[in-house]
């Protein structure tokens, strides 16, 4: 698959769309830009004249800043984790959506919005807590605190409601207008075209500004887009052979029987949507076009979504890990997914040791009392009937949470409970009823539970793999199927008690990579080199009483371990984690032990064991991590090295 991105179309959509509204707008490059990639998408805003970026998450801004973009940002989902003092250092506003997280992103010196929830039932101040929140917030502004912003997100339910929410939202103004001056935004694209009134001090630009209507798929021609003078910004193209395509659900692809294709210029249909294959009727060859500028008598990205029996803003982000290319053959930036730390909120994809989705795995962010006959999410096709309370997950169909998943079971605590309302880009909403919550807690998809979940890797969720190893055999060779996946610099940091198969899974890593000489336990000598006839030497290292003492880093300098040209394995490999940039981490649970020592005796690892692996920093993309789950990982490994998906 190909993903051609046309930046000088985003640029010219918001310019055209500026000119419509009269007001500053926020170009929005949340989940890599829509798909887009989000840097690419940055500079394209800003080019076409954006006051302001707005992302999901501190991670995201972060990215930006790194990028060298220095544009005013705005991040408005935030985990149980978040260490606001980034965001007042690197100069990015947070939206804080309870007094909770009001008081920690005022208190480390933050630039602050308000977030109100005037009727979306999502993210944003509850109307309960409303009054506390800004009774605290007016306190604080006068204390010196950096108010900056007020603003909610209209549902898009009917013309009635979100009249109703516009109502709300000009009521709580009154109430803030001790705080002073603020930037007032409410509307998003759809909102500020179907409502002028809405539109306040600033505008938040999202789909449209890449092209796509955000009024829904129509007649999925995309004439209405062009109506408002927009033009798509995405092509996706692929090889056929015979109408079949090397591509599929896994790289974000939505069945969509009866979609359009495009081939060496003949129509075709879509007849079937597997994991990695797309088979299509006439069974055309050549070069084919899945969707892109209907002005040149391509498909258009609506009409996969209307086949799909979705949205277009669905169908285009999913792209988001799959390689782009912007219109002068430069390959653009994938982002970098981020480990779940104080930045981002929890997003995993968990997969077994041979590949197979497992389930995505995701954190609570907010947790809220509301009135009964709330409506939640767009469109308000969930509605409380009692007095309740909402948890919000920070997993979406970005990350690869179908939209079709709506009213699937996700488990919190033990229990299953279903989504409830439209599964949004970022977010989903959980009722909790009388069932307990907080913010950080785990939760988990199961794909078992969710057939409409594929293996999907979204752009900023991370991979692990996890599953159970029978015998010492199976542990050598899972060993020896990573050990075909490593590369000089690498450093495996293997975690587990003694007698878990730390040494046995490092001789597996040995025999892939030829190393010479018997590989043993270092327990007595803590370092031991091999040369290899792979190339690069292999480290095997014993971390148990590595800095002991954490002040005192000299006995890792007199090991003059090769971290950069050497392959580097540690059993007890935890402390050795502060002095790295990436690892792979390696957890190896034993259960109960029988006793013995199956570190010294392979054949003592009789029990299974459960085995989790983790990629850290920026050397262990997720896609390397999950290319480590092939026995043929070196060739998946260097694709993931260049970029593809």
């Amino acid at each position: 698959m190909r993903i051609d991105i046309d930046s000088a179309a985003i640029a010219a959509n918001v310019r055209t769309l500026a000119a419509r509204f009269g007001v500053p707008v926020c170009g929005v490059v949340k989940a890599d830009g829509y798909g887009h990639g989000m840097v690419r998408a940055a500079e394209a805003m800003l080019d076409g004249g954006a006051a302001m970026l707005g992302v999901v998450d501190l991670a995201e801004a972060l990215s930006l800043r790194r990028a060298g973009i220095d544009a005013p940002v705005l991040a408005w989902l935030h985990g149980a984790r978040t260490d606001f003092s980034l965001a007042a250092a690197h100069d990015i506003e947070v939206a804080v959506s309870s007094l909770a997280q009001l008081e920690a992103a005022a208190g480390a010196g933050a630039p602050v919005h308000l977030k109100l929830d005037t009727g979306l039932g999502r993210n944003g101040v509850a109307r309960g807590d409303r009054a506390a929140v800004l009774a605290r917030a007016i306190e604080l502004a006068r204390a010196g605190a950096r108010i900056r912003g007020i603003m909610s997100h209209l549902a898009g339910t009917s013309r009635e409601a979100d009249l109703a929410q516009l109502a709300d939202f000009a009521a709580a103004l009154v109430e803030a207008a001790p705080i002073g001056a603020l930037t007032r935004h409410l509307a998003n694209s759809q909102g500020a075209l179907a409502l002028p009134e809405a539109r306040f001090d600033m505008v938040r630009l999202g789909m449209a500004a890449y092209g796509i209507d955000p009024d829904g798929p129509g007649a999925g021609d995309g004439s209405a887009a062009a109506a408002l003078g927009l033009v798509p910004a995405m092509r996706v193209a692929a090889r056929f052979t015979s109408g079949i395509a090397a591509i599929g659900l896994d790289d974000g692809l939505l069945p969509a029987p009866g979609a359009p294709v495009l081939v060496a210029g003949e129509a075709a249909r879509v007849v079937a949507i597997e994991a990695g294959r797309l088979r299509i009727e006439p069974p055309r060859s050549g070069d084919g076009v899945l969707w892109g500028d209907p002005a040149e008598g391509e498909p258009s990205a609506d009409a996969w979504a209307l086949a799909a029996g979705t949205i277009g803003y669905e169908t285009v982000t999913r792209m988001g890990a799959v390689r782009r290319f912007d219109a002068d053959e430069r390959v653009a930036e994938q982002l970098a997914v981020p480990t779940p730390d104080a930045s981002a909120p929890r997003r995993v994809l968990e997969l077994g040791l041979d590949g197979t989705p497992q389930r995505l795995r995701g954190e609570v962010v907010g947790v809220k009392r509301v009135e009964a006959g709330l409506a939640v999410s767009y469109g308000g096709e969930y509605v409380t009937d009692r007095p309740t309370s909402l948890a919000l997950v920070a997993l979406g169909y970005a990350d690869g949470v179908a939209r079709a998943t709506t009213g699937r079971s996700v488990m919190l605590r033990g229990e299953a409970l279903p989504i409830c309302g439209r599964v949004a880009m970022d977010q989903l909403v959980l009722d909790l009823g009388d069932h307990d919550a907080a913010v950080g807690d785990p939760v988990e998809l199961a794909h078992a539970s969710a057939p409409e979940l594929t293996g999907m890797l979204g752009a900023r969720v991370a991979v692990e793999l996890a599953g159970s190893v029978p015998d010492a055999d199976a542990m050598e060779a899972l060993g020896a199927r990573l050990g075909r996946g490593l590369r000089a610099g690498d450093a495996v940091l293997l975690i587990g008690s003694l007698g878990a198969g730390k040494t046995t899974l490092t001789r597996g890593i040995g025999a892939a990579l030829g190393a010479r000489g018997t590989v043993q336990s270092p327990t007595f000598v803590l370092a031991r080199t091999h040369r290899t006839a792979a190339g690069p030497d292999l480290q095997h290292v014993d971390a148990y009483r590595l800095l002991a003492d954490a002040d005192d880093e000299a006995e890792l300098d007199d090991l003059d371990l090769d971290l950069d040209g050497a392959i580097t394995v540690a059993e007890w490999g935890a402390p050795l984690e502060h002095a790295l940039e990436s690892w792979l981490r390696v957890e190896i649970d034993r259960g109960t032990p029988a006793g013995g020592d199956a570190d010294d005796d392979p054949d003592a690892l009789e029990s299974p064991r459960a085995v989790r692996i983790s990629g850290h920093g920026p050397g262990w993309p997720a896609a390397r991590v999950r290319a480590l789950a092939s026995a043929t990982a070196s060739a998946p490994a260097a694709q993931a090295e260049e970029g593809t998906a």
